[in-house]
C-alpha cells in the first residue's frame, strides 16, 4: 500500500518542481540571476577549453601586462594569465560549494530530522551539541578547523561542511515538529511504516522547499568561506588557482596592477550576488502566503 501511495506521489513531486521553476523564471530578479549564474557554471565547466593558457604556465617575457586582445585579464608579476586563473578559480570555488551544499543538506537534514522527529532525550543531545558549535561564527569555526587539518580543496569542505551543519540542523528541526504533527505522518505510522522511512518519504519532500532556499544561501557563504580561507593562506594550496588566493595576492600590486584583485573580486561577487538573489527568489516564490 504504501509503494502504491509513494508512486503515485512521484509524478506530483515533479510537477512540483516544475511549478517552483516556472515561478523563479516569471519573477524578473530570480530569472535575472538564474541566467548568471548558469552563464558563470558554464565559464567554469568549460575552462579547459575557453581558457587559452594553462593557468600555471609561467612567461617570463608576459610579466604584469595590461589587459589586451592576448591576456583578457592581464597577467600577474610572475607571467601567468589571468583570465585562464580566474576561470580554473571559479571552477574551484563552485567545486567547493557545490561539495559543501551536498553534503550539509545529507548531513544537516537527516540530523535535523531526526532531532524533530523523535524528540526526547535524542533532540537534547544534538541541540547540546549544535548550540556549543552556534557557539564560533561559522568562518572562525571553519579557520580553526582548516588550519588543524591543512591546506587542501578536500580540507575546505569539511571545514565548511562543518561550519554549516548546526544552520541546517536548527532550521530543518524546526519544520520537522510542525511536520510530524500532520495526519498523513500518523497515517503512516499506523500502517506501520519505520521511522526512517517515515522521514525520508514524507518528511524529506515536505522540508525540501525549506532547504532549497537555505541551500542556495549556503552556496554563496560557502564560496566566500572558501576564498577568505584561501586568502588565510589554509584554503587552495599553491600553485592551484583560488580567488582568494588570487586577491589576497593581488593586494601587493593594488597600485600598480589593479587588475589582479578587480577581475577575480568581480568574479566572486557576481558569483555570490547570484545565488543570494536566486536564494531570495525562491523564498518568495515558496512562501505560502505569496501563493494564490
Amino acid at each position: 500500500m504504501t509503494l502504491a501511495v509513494e508512486a503515485a506521489d512521484m509524478p506530483r513531486r515533479s510537477s512540483r518542481a516544475l511549478a517552483i521553476l516556472r515561478a523563479l523564471l516569471r519573477d524578473p530578479v530570480g530569472c535575472s540571476a538564474l541566467i548568471i549564474l548558469t552563464f558563470v557554471l558554464l565559464l567554469a565547466l568549460f575552462a579547459p577549453w575557453i581558457a587559452q593558457f594553462d593557468p600555471l604556465h609561467q612567461d617570463r617575457r608576459a610579466v604584469l601586462k595590461v589587459p589586451s586582445l592576448l591576456h583578457w585579464f592581464g597577467t600577474d608579476d610572475i607571467g601567468r594569465d589571468v583570465f585562464s586563473r580566474v576561470l580554473h578559480g571559479t571552477r574551484i570555488s563552485l567545486f567547493v560549494g557545490l561539495m559543501v551544499v551536498t553534503l550539509t543538506m545529507s548531513v544537516g537534514g537527516l540530523i535535523g530530522m531526526i532531532s524533530g522527529y523523535f524528540g526526547g532525550w535524542i533532540d537534547t543531545v544534538i541541540q547540546r551539541v549544535v548550540e556549543a558549535l552556534d557557539t564560533l561564527p561559522s568562518l572562525v569555526l571553519s579557520l580553526f578547523i582548516a588550519a588543524m587539518l591543512g591546506p587542501s580543496v578536500r580540507n575546505v569542505v569539511i571545514a565548511v561542511t562543518l561550519a554549516q551543519i548546526p544552520r541546517f540542523v536548527r532550521v530543518v528541526r524546526s519544520e520537522m515538529l510542525k511536520v510530524r504533527g500532520h495526519d498523513f505522518i500518523s497515517a503512516a505510522r499506523v500502517i506501520g511504516a519505520s521511522p526512517l522511512r517515515i522521514m525520508l518519504t514524507h518528511g524529506a519532500p515536505n522540508l525540501m522547499p525549506t532547504m532549497l532556499v537555505l541551500g542556495s544561501l549556503a552556496f554563496g557563504v560557502a564560496i566566500m568561506t572558501e576564498a577568505a580561507l584561501s586568502f588565510l593562506g589554509v584554503g587552495t594550496p599553491p600553485p592551484h588557482p583560488s580567488l582568494g588566493t588570487m586577491l589576497s595576492h593581488g593586494t601587493r600590486f593594488i597600485g600598480t596592477a589593479p587588475w589582479l584583485i578587480v577581475f577575480p573580486g568581480l568574479m566572486l561577487t557576481i558569483s555570490v550576488l547570484a545565488l543570494n538573489l536566486i536564494g531570495d527568489a525562491l523564498r518568495d516564490v515558496l512562501d505560502p502566503r505569496n501563493q494564490q
